[in-house]
């Protein structure tokens, strides 16, 4: 029982017209997203629905399996239900693609899973996706309510699919949406429909997510102990991510062998940055190439660390820079939709806001934070502060009992 409410089996549906258009960029299959994938929005927001009471479920497609599959995730125990899926072929033009995704949803291996499951209620990652559409059919067929949470998908792909959105988020129970931008985005362009809209933010555990002894994490990696070091982890997507923008900014440092930044991370354009890196000829960056699981190993770079950097373009609620505020590093964040919502209170969120497209302003950040270890320290307290008030499992899993179940329960009666 959570708030005097009955535990609800909650499903949550991952982007992708199968798991595999988003394991294979990081050369990972289906059993590692079982067994060794964690964190991100998906398995944070299952381990924040099961500290408010409640038993999430992870509903996706797959190429690789014949017939509805059942899993379990190895880091929260969430069961994770694959249905025989294939990827839709590209049309002639945007409308005839849409078509072929829907299409190729397999709803009827879905409505099993969530009739086999008891499911209560329907979670799917974007609104702004074909999948959606096509679940907003099924929740209405089933008499179930359904909600979407955004990760960085605003755009409509096509005629076709603007027209089906207008009927899927009338039909839709609520929106989660931690970006103001993008808050302010959904007004404008569907002024007609009365979207209910929740600030929720991606959980993370601080409890595990936490900074060990700076000293010992650079003897442990080998790493100068008198070296100014920013670091930066997640996708390699050179566009979103703003990586070429990074690699500018960081030409600042090129003649300080006493500064050093390093990327850890791989992604589908890993051998374009890789050719980047080349041509940069900047030997204080160094990119650990490869997506990695090992958690204790993310936290001891972050931990090695003085600085964290991101200079992305797009972003929806990022867990990557929640992980370093957690470790007590001051970020350095251009405003980029999401970021400023992290960093709401600027240094006194623990971070300091840059322009997109603005390599000067991230290098003058970095050097700012350099040369300022008192600042360093204020902000790396702040940023720890920051997200645990507002970021932890607890917080983030109280407000989805309150949005998904208590509060739209007492609403309805």
């Amino acid at each position: 029982m959570t708030g005097g409410q009955p535990s609800r089996v909650i499903a949550l549906f991952p982007w992708g017209d199968v798991i595999e258009e988003f394991l294979e960029p990081i050369g990972l299959e289906l059993g590692d997203f079982a067994e060794r994938m964690t964190g991100g929005w998906l398995f944070g927001y299952a381990a924040a629905l099961k500290s408010a009471g409640h038993r999430p479920i992870i509903v996706c497609a797959s190429e690789q399996v014949g017939r509805i599959e059942r899993y379990e995730h190895a880091g929260t125990g969430t069961p994770i239900w694959v249905a025989p899926g294939r990827r839709p072929r590209q049309g002639h033009s945007p409308a005839v693609y849409s078509l072929r995704r829907w299409a190729a949803t397999p709803l009827a291996a879905f409505r099993e899973i969530l009739t086999r499951c008891r499911c209560d209620v329907l979670l799917v990652q974007e609104y702004e996706y074909t999948r959606f559409d096509a679940l907003a059919w099924l929740a209405r067929r089933m008499g179930l309510p359904l909600y979407a949470t955004f990760q960085g998908g605003d755009r409509t792909l096509s005629w076709v699919e603007a027209a089906a959105r207008q009927m899927s988020l009338r039909a839709c129970r609520g929106l989660v949406v931690a970006s103001s931008a993008e808050r302010d985005r959904l007004a404008k362009t569907y002024p007609r429909i009365a979207l209910e809209i929740a600030n929720i933010p991606n959980p993370l555990d601080t409890g595990e997510w936490r900074a060990m002894d700076r000293r010992e994490a650079r003897l442990s990696l080998g790493l100068p102990q008198d070296c100014f070091i920013a670091v930066n982890h997640g996708r390699i997507d050179i566009r979103r991510k703003g990586l070429d923008v990074l690699v500018k900014a960081w030409a600042r440092f090129a003649n300080d062998p006493a500064s050093q930044l390093v990327i850890v991370g791989s992604g589908q354009d890993s051998e374009t940055f890789a050719k980047l890196l080349r041509e940069s000829g900047l030997s204080n960056l160094r990119w650990l190439s490869g997506y990695t699981t090992d958690r204790p190993l993310i936290r001891r770079w972050l931990s090695a660390a003085d600085a964290y950097v991101t200079a992305s373009r797009v972003e929806g609620m990022p867990v990557a820079p929640l992980e370093a505020m957690a470790c007590a590093l001051p970020v350095v964040a251009t405003d980029a939709q999401g970021l400023p919502d992290i960093l709401a209170d600027g240094e006194a969120s623990g971070g300091l806001i840059v322009g997109q497209e603005r390599p000067e302003e991230i290098a003058h950040a970095l050097a700012k934070l350099k040369h300022d270890t008192g600042l360093r320290t204020r902000l790396g307290v702040a940023a720890r502060k920051r997200v645990t008030e507002k970021f932890s499992l607890e917080a983030v899993g109280a407000a989805l009992d309150d949005f998904l179940t208590t509060r739209q329960t007492t609403a309805r009666k």
